[in-house]
């Protein structure tokens, strides 16, 4: 079906409509935005009004030809010679018009009025008024009706029935672009297509269009578009400038300054524009003024126009305007400590982190002084609560004074139900977790809920957050999470995604997505972030990988495109988790390498900066970046917050690393052991599970692992860790045959790692029995393995100390001959006695337990 076709999907009650407007004699004003579909509409009317037997004449207007006189009319064949001399004067098109509009059932359609030249216009006025002819006619929204094309007074324009090209509803722009598609769009995918063309259909075609020409959406199974990325592109600029190309300068600085603020109260972009301004992008629908409780809320609309302004590589535009932000919200007194806050100079990343980490920096800097404005104008809870989260990013010691002074100084008691509710959530939160006041932010949640009526059990789900963060999971969670069906949306969700907090850490993985199905029914927009990171965390604990790191790569990259650093450290902490469980610490290095970069997070809650700095000691001391590790791993001293109830949300990750490093397994087998139980009792199942086998693998011991598969029956969703727990124990048991059958088994569930670890231990336990023929096969399927992953780089050895214990010399000699040089030819070299090089050759091989130069040269390059 062609696009034209698709664009008026949706509007069948607009076409019938005007048919019969038509027929009445009636004009018709299509209006609507860049990318509605006007044009495709009068398309479709035209060829149902020529069905009926109606003549029809069609004209465009045409931006560059306003200036010259009848250009529109001749171009369509109106008064223009078909000789060589020049197209006829006004009154020989007119009558030329006249004449085509002759019969009684004749129609004429004006497609982008808004470009006619003022001649065309008149001339088609005249004829409708001498022959009483409808008029169908397409403009933008904006233009008030009794106006010519070029916007001057017109007292002749007659009443006309209005058919406005509003935006598609989520389902009808599904329709559409699955029918473009010939193929279904899986449902986040679709959200986001949704969530950035705001509905308009022409920009949700072009938007598809461009993603994937890039490769920004794959056809997934031949049945299912996904993107895979970000799905912004440069090629969408030429789109986007169309929607801006009737804005002078004035309104399109207008339009970018409330790009940069973000969504902001009317009352702060009045500070920053005009009203006359603000009206004229509401009218040309740029702007969308939002009721939100007794706030009105503006923002930029299509979204995807924020994304435009972001990308636009003009820096010295956007820092004018960003100064002009600044100069005309600075009377605020808060404002000249931020004034002067020096920006946080970025850590090392590549480019696109560096790009990324200065427009959050920018934007996060214009987001403190708006909600500051806000706050000091009105300091209520719902602006206290805006200005406090803005604020958390930064770990100043003048902005925790700045918080504390913003609770007290703001009257729990002012605004509504819902605002009172984040707030005393918000207050609770700062006392547990920076405080340290557990006790005290659970006895003001219960004491304030009965104050809120229905908005109370937001409180109630906030508390059991809090327990399940810092201490254990609630024995009656259930209860204190139920979701009433008369609950307002927003504590629904609330409810919901704390139920599946506690579902993911208990390791009721198949519950968690049942749950997670409710939620998406409820946010089909993905308002809120952390449902979807948790979906990811639980299809990883059931073994499906790859659509588990499709869900969180996918949040992550749109957390990246806007700007939502909170977001983009959940899913990315998630991913990151994900690939060192598989081996594939390359692909959590791009992600640490943007996380890191983006400066200090907010205070709460910390299990999410736990599980990055575990996985970055992790990660350097697999390096061989000792000294890296242990300063990583210092950080956490700085935190001073109990385990997280997830996996990796320790420090004794990291410090078991460090000491697996210093030769000191038992230590770190120990320790990680012991951490793990204490999980268990606080009913943090999943993360005991998977440190519990990771102390097993750094030291086999029968018992342990008897405890740990006990627990294990605890899980049935945990495929993944069951299979984990059958590799142990089949290294305990030194049984070839049970880890040659789990090869193509851990691979599945997306632990690579492993996977290439069995195939390994299993040809070298095969060869110790004489039996060469599995031995080879078990060689064969490592290939096939490391073909499957592109041959990339995946770690093997994970917590082993022996990856990582080798002295500079070893790692020198064992580079060398990783690179194919013989002994002879190290020794000559590094200047030694071949004996010598033996010498270290046997040691390397002991060590790190392979049998080969080609187990040593896949072993390093798992390193590196």
């Amino acid at each position: 079906m062609r696009k034209r076709d698709l664009i008026v999907m949706g509007r069948e009650q607009s076409l019938a409509a005007a048919v019969d407007m038509v027929n009445a004699g009636v004009n018709i004003d299509v209006v609507g935005s860049r990318g509605s579909g006007r044009s495709a509409f009068l398309k479709a009317l035209q060829a149902r009004l020529q069905e009926e037997e109606w003549t029809v004449v069609s004209v465009r207007g045409i931006a560059s030809l306003r200036q010259h006189p009848l250009a529109a009319l001749h171009l369509a064949g109106v008064g223009a010679r078909t000789d060589a001399r020049a197209s006829g004067g006004l009154h020989e098109t007119a009558e030329a018009l006249k004449h085509l509009l002759r019969l009684p059932r004749s129609v004429l359609f004006l497609d982008d009025w808004d470009d006619l030249d003022e001649a065309s216009w008149g001339v088609a006025e005249a004829v409708r008024r001498s022959s009483a002819i409808p008029i169908v006619q397409s403009r933008l929204q904006g233009l008030r009706a009794r106006h010519t094309p070029t916007g001057l007074p017109a007292s002749t324009f007659e009443p006309s029935y209005v058919i406005d090209m509003t935006p598609l509803r989520f389902e009808e722009l599904e329709r559409v672009l699955e029918t473009y598609l010939a193929a279904s769009i899986e449902p986040t995918t679709m959200s986001r297509l949704f969530a950035k063309s705001g509905g308009n259909v022409g920009l949700a075609l072009s938007l598809v269009d461009a993603s994937i020409r890039e490769n920004r959406m794959v056809l997934r199974g031949e049945r299912e578009w996904v993107a895979t990325r970000d799905l912004w592109s440069s090629g969408l600029r030429a789109v986007l400038e169309a929607h801006l190309e009737n804005l002078d300068g004035n309104a399109r600085d207008a339009l970018e300054i409330i790009a940069i603020v973000g969504v902001a109260d009317v009352d702060t972009v009045r500070k920053l524009i005009d009203w006359g301004t603000l009206e004229l992008l509401e009218e040309r629908r740029m702007v969308a003024i939002v009721a939100s409780g007794a706030r009105n809320l503006v923002t930029v609309v299509p979204p995807l126009l924020v994304e435009f302004f972001r990308h636009e590589p003009l820096n010295a535009r956007r820092t004018r305007l960003t100064e002009l932000i600044v100069e005309r919200l600075g009377q605020a007194a808060s404002t000249s400590a931020l004034l002067s806050e020096q920006t946080q100079r970025p850590a090392s990343a590549g480019e696109r982190g560096a790009v990324f980490v200065r427009l959050l920096h920018e934007r996060a800097r214009t987001r403190r002084l708006v909600t500051a404005a806000e706050w000091e104008a009105n300091p209520s809870t719902g602006t206290a609560s805006r200005y406090i989260r803005a604020l958390l990013h930064s770990r100043a010691k003048e902005t925790t004074a700045t918080i504390e002074h913003v609770f007290a100084s703001t009257d729990p008691g002012s605004g509504d139900l819902s605002a009172r509710a984040e707030f005393i959530t918000l207050h609770a939160q700062w006392l547990a977790y920076v405080n340290h006041d557990l006790g005290g932010a659970l006895a003001e949640l219960a004491a304030t809920a009965p104050e809120l009526g229905a908005w109370g059990r937001l409180l109630d789900a906030a508390a059991v957050r809090l327990q399940v963060n810092l201490a254990d999971v609630p024995d009656d969670f259930a209860n204190l999470l139920e979701v009433a069906e008369d609950l307002p949306t927003p504590v629904k969700l609330s409810l919901l995604e704390t139920q599946m907090v506690v579902l993911v850490t208990v390791g009721r993985f198949t519950d968690a997505r049942r749950v997670y199905a409710s939620v998406e029914a409820l946010d089909r927009e993905h308002e809120t972030y952390i449902p979807r990171a948790l979906l990811g965390l639980a299809l990883l604990g059931e073994g499906m990988y790859q659509k588990a790191t499709e869900v969180l790569h996918q949040g992550f990259e749109e957390a990246y495109g806007y700007l939502d650093i909170d977001a983009a450290r959940t899913f990315g902490a998630a991913a990151a988790l994900a690939h060192v469980l598989a081996g594939d610490y390359a692909a959590v290095d791009e992600l640490l390498d943007v996380l890191f970069a983006a400066g200090e997070p907010a205070p709460f809650p910390p299990g999410v900066q736990l599980s990055l700095l575990a996985m970055a000691t992790l990660v350097s001391v697999r390096r061989g970046q000792v000294a890296a590790g242990e300063r990583i791993a210092g950080e956490f001293d700085a935190i001073n917050s109990p385990d997280g109830p997830l996996p990796a949300q320790s420090a004794a990750w990291a410090r078991a690393q460090l000491l697996a490093f210093d030769g000191r397994a038992e230590e770190a087998a120990r320790l990680l052991w012991e951490t793990s139980e204490a999980l268990w009792a606080r009913g943090a199942r999943f993360a005991a599970v998977v440190g519990m086998l990771s102390a097993v693998e750094i030291v086999p011991n029968v018992d342990r692992l008897t405890i740990a598969r006990q627990h294990l029956s605890m899980l049935p969703d945990a495929l993944a860790l069951q299979a984990q727990a059958e590799y142990v124990t089949a290294l305990l048991e030194r049984d070839a045959a049970a880890l040659s059958g789990l090869i193509e088994r851990l691979d599945d569930l997306g632990m690579a790692g492993l996977a290439l670890s069995a195939a390994s231990s299993a040809a070298s336990l095969w060869r110790e029995v004489g039996a060469e023929a599995q031995a080879r096969l078990a060689e064969h399927s490592e290939q096939q393995v490391r073909s499957r992953h592109g041959n990339r780089a995946i770690d093997t050895a994970r917590f082993s100390a022996a990856a990582v214990i080798l002295t500079e010399r070893e790692k020198e000699v064992g580079r060398l001959a990783a690179d194919g040089m013989s002994n002879q030819e190290i020794a000559t070299r590094l200047v030694l006695s071949v004996r010598t090089v033996e010498s270290h050759m046997h040691r390397i091989m002991r060590k790190l337990d392979v049998a080969n130069r080609q187990g040593l040269r896949r072993h390093l390059e798992a390193l590196n």
